[in-house]
């Protein structure tokens, strides 16, 4: 009777581990597929002229052409010029790219305010494609 306890016992902890380390490696495959499937790159410069220390806070953007942001929008960090938003594709459309006042933060009134006009690109987006913009932000006087 004991030894068929222990045979027991010992199968149906032979049966966990199997089904365990079936299940963890199915789970490491799909997180591998899901990584390599291919995205619509929108890859965004901002190239500043002033290195002055902006006293507001910014969010870089990727918008659709109703005005809907494609993906996550990224804050803006004053010596960082680069910034990559990712979509699923293929895309038929217009893409936008701006650099506006984050919605969340409190506004202050500064000397000097950033303004870009937006970058606008239209056609067909590809899944593996890199998609450039350039954003040229100035400095303005705060309009009153």
């Amino acid at each position: 009777m004991k030894t068929t306890k222990f045979f027991s016992v010992l199968s149906l902890a032979l049966i966990f581990s199997a089904v365990t380390s079936v299940s963890a490696g199915t789970i490491g495959t799909k997180a591998d597929q899901i990584a390599v499937l291919p995205t619509v790159n929108h890859h965004v410069n901002v190239i500043v002229s002033d290195d002055r220390a902006t006293c507001n806070t910014y969010q870089v953007e990727i918008l659709d052409g109703r005005g809907r942001l494609v993906a996550p929008p990224q804050t803006y960090r004053p010596g960082v010029s680069k910034y990559d938003f990712y979509e699923r594709g293929p895309v038929t459309g217009v893409r936008i790219a701006v650099l506006v006042l984050a919605p969340s933060h409190s506004h202050f009134i500064c000397d000097r305010e950033l303004f870009t006009a937006p970058v606008i690109l239209s056609g067909k987006f590809l899944p593996g494609q890199t998609y450039r913009y350039d954003l040229f932000p100035q400095t303005q006087a705060p309009k009153e």
